[in-house]
């Protein structure tokens, strides 16, 4: 059962939006499973492309890759979503060993500059 068996496909965007809202205080805020698997959902029901997705994609790259992540070994079994699954290896983009190349475009030079490449 999917999220969006509860959810419109609105109410699926603006809360994955205001997911990637950080808290100053709350260090691994939108690195939970519970969140996660609204990104999940995004993603099965085709809409990573909506241009709100893609900016909270982007805000929660660039906090991952400031403050780090949750290991995803907390959610189960960390080989259960490809790695084409971005949002579920988001403690390897924090420890900088995700293959770039699975990322989409738009995230992908912000990854690339924090690894140091140089464009």
């Amino acid at each position: 059962m999917g999220l969006s068996e509860f959810f419109s496909k609105e109410e699926l965007i603006q809360s994955w939006v205001l997911d990637c809202q950080f808290p100053e205080d709350l260090l691994y805020w939108a690195t939970s499973a519970a969140i996660i698997e609204t990104r999940e959902e995004i993603d099965r029901l085709g809409l990573g492309e909506d241009e709100r997705v893609k900016k909270a994609d982007t805000e929660l790259i660039k906090v991952v890759l400031k403050e780090g992540s949750d290991p995803s070994d907390l959610f189960g079994d960390p080989d259960k979503y490809p790695l084409s699954h971005w949002w579920w290896h988001l403690d390897k983009i924090a420890a900088k060993t995700y293959p770039a190349e699975l990322l989409p475009e738009y995230l992908r030079e912000i990854y690339l500059k924090a690894l140091g490449c140089v464009f």
